[in-house]
């Protein structure tokens, strides 16, 4: 059988072996995840604690990613780094969707590749046609507006309000009008 060949996004350099460390939405189960896509993976060096990942990938393979507010690609990835592994394994079987795959078991790293900028490398993979941003200031009042319910609805059911958390001076900050709005439907 021929092996496929995944990358794993990291923020830790050096690894030999990726665990399954992530949990599964609404289970106890732990897996590793990885994708065929390098441009895929780019966008999962990210901040963690912030953890604002906006992109799918269509059925052509081209990354599509959605800004949120105003230059959310450059101030989330901009100066960042980490380390995307590649990997060979039968144990890697598909995922929720077509570029998502996981492991459940150890998966050996055959490779690792230095993100020295991440946001340059976005930026080259829009260049060449991997990636496509749709960035804020093109967005209609009215998606604007439904990014602004959105939000709203992820602050008040994740319970943000009274945290001093990094995602919720993160949504703070960058999401005020759904932070506003989250903060006024509470006081009725």
């Amino acid at each position: 059988m021929n092996q496929k060949s995944f990358c794993h996004a990291s923020n830790i350099p050096g690894l030999t072996q990726i665990e399954p460390l992530s949990a599964v939405r609404g289970s106890n189960e732990r897996v590793c995840y990885f994708t065929p896509n390098r441009t895929y993976a780019l966008f999962y060096l990210r901040d963690m604690d912030v953890n604002h990942v906006t992109c799918g990938v269509s059925d052509d393979g081209i990354v599509v990613y959605h800004e949120q507010f105003p230059n959310q690609l450059e101030m989330l990835y901009k100066g960042r780094n980490g380390a995307i592994y590649h990997c060979e394994s039968d144990e890697i079987s598909q995922g929720h969707t077509s570029d998502v795959w996981i492991a459940v078991t150890p998966v050996k790293v055959t490779g690792e590749e230095f993100v020295a900028d991440v946001y340059s490398e976005i930026l080259k993979a829009e260049q060449s046609g991997t990636a496509r941003i749709i960035r804020y200031e093109t967005l209609s009042n009215e998606k604007k507006a439904e990014i602004i319910e959105m939000m709203r609805d992820y602050i008040t059911e994740n319970q943000l309000l009274g945290s001093q958390s990094p995602k919720a001076r993160f949504m703070r900050t960058y999401f005020p009008a759904s932070w506003e709005s989250a903060t006024n439907t509470t006081e009725k």
